[in-house]
């Protein structure tokens, strides 16, 4: 039987792990959640007139206005990052040390801001086609 080179060799299920670097990505990943969710809510009250305090269910009523609005850029820029943690986490797959950690760490990351901030534009385009 012919040996399998060093590439194909499987590795163990305790192998590329780190207790350390889970810590990091999970102070990152909460770091980066509650800067987006601080300047979403910011710029959304203060730059485009949403209340704090009247319910604006399904969606607030700046939504539904048909031009490009900083909360949209402010959006595109959050897809933005996302996309930067996607080609992190490819990046940390094959040249860290730990490779599973930093690259479940940042596809984790780069997956729920990238999805967040999709499902956000979504939403409005929605609210744009709804109102017209």
């Amino acid at each position: 039987m012919k040996d399998t080179p060093e590439m194909e060799r499987p590795i163990g299920p305790l192998e590329g792990l780190s207790v350390r670097r889970e810590r990091k990505w999970g102070l990152i990943g909460g770091a980066i959640g509650a800067a987006f969710g601080l300047g979403s809510a910011l710029i959304a009250v203060y730059v485009e007139g949403a209340s704090w305090w009247s319910s604006t269910a399904p969606y607030p009523a700046f939504f539904a206005r048909p031009r490009l609005l900083a909360y949209d850029e402010y959006l595109l820029g959050g897809l933005i990052v996302g996309g930067v943690l996607a080609v992190t986490a490819a990046l940390a797959a094959k040249r860290s040390r730990f490779p599973r950690t930093d690259a479940f760490g940042a596809a984790l990351g780069g997956a729920i801001l990238t999805l967040l901030c999709g499902v956000l534009l979504f939403t409005r385009l929605v609210a744009i086609a709804g109102a017209r």
